[in-house]
């Protein structure tokens, strides 16, 4: 028995993940974390009335939609991650910036909460809250010359957060957690910190960081539950979403491109 046209239809978009929304909601304790592609490198983070922008960039993203932001993270000194324009427009009052030593030592920011590679602000010294893991961001092998690196290792790093201020919650997965990688390959910090996290942003742009096949070969290695696309200009992430399937990692795609 062959299936009507419009249903066969309905079943083929249902298998491949499409890219037209800008904002997803995924389930995790705490309640739904809500993503929102602003564009490129920058997304906004949302559980429980709590805001997060990581990357906020006027230029390559539309910021009309970002929230004033409790906790804005930044990523990288390189201009498309960091607007200290943006910043100053959507940080809330006494709200943390937090930066590598490479970006507080522009000192384009006022009161910037600084963290190295591989440190974490968790109980009392949660920000806003939600504990923040500094997780490394580096090129292994990608560069602009022999020797060189586009990404050198403890310049730039990701950040695992999960939203509790508590240590013990955010080991036993009692709450919500996402993970964005920043311009990075595949590093083994990944391995270390990012495990079963609800979701995972991950950059798949040549030259500086991973192709598509790359990156899905590296979220199998730490398997979240969710994982999104993102910076990935010149890039196909369906080719991302391809080679994922079968595992048990939901991909979805977004529209980081909207603005033009």
């Amino acid at each position: 028995m062959s299936l009507r046209p419009s249903v066969a239809l309905l079943i083929v978009m249902a298998a491949v993940p499409v890219r037209a929304q800008t904002t997803t909601r995924v389930p995790a304790a705490g309640g739904e974390i809500v993503i929102t592609a602003l564009g490129h490198a920058s997304v906004q983070v949302e559980q429980g009335g709590r805001v997060v922008i990581v990357d906020p960039v006027a230029a390559q993203a539309d910021l009309s939609r970002a929230k004033q932001a409790d906790l804005i993270l930044v990523t990288d000194i390189h201009p498309d991650h960091f607007d200290p324009g943006a910043i100053a427009k959507l940080r809330k009052p006494g709200a943390p910036v937090v930066v590598p030593p490479a970006v507080a030592e522009t000192q384009k920011i006022p009161n910037t909460t600084v963290m190295l590679n591989a440190t974490m602000r968790t109980n009392e010294e949660a920000l806003s809250g939600i504990t923040v893991i500094s997780v490394p961001a580096y090129n292994i092998q990608r560069g602009p010359s022999p020797g060189q690196l586009y990404h050198p290792r403890g310049r730039g790093q990701g950040y695992l957060l999960t939203f509790s201020d508590k240590l013990a919650a955010a080991r036993l997965k009692q709450a919500g957690s996402v993970y964005v990688a920043g311009d990075t390959e595949c590093v083994p910090a990944m391995a270390t910190w990012v495990k079963d996290v609800d979701v995972a942003l991950m950059p798949m742009n040549l030259p500086y960081t991973m192709t598509p096949a790359e990156a899905a070969a590296c979220v199998k290695g730490f398997k979240p539950k969710v994982a999104i696309p993102y910076h990935f200009m010149g890039q196909k992430p369906e080719e991302f979403a391809e080679a994922l399937k079968g595992q048990p990692i939901e991909v979805r795609l977004l529209n980081w491109y909207a603005k033009g």
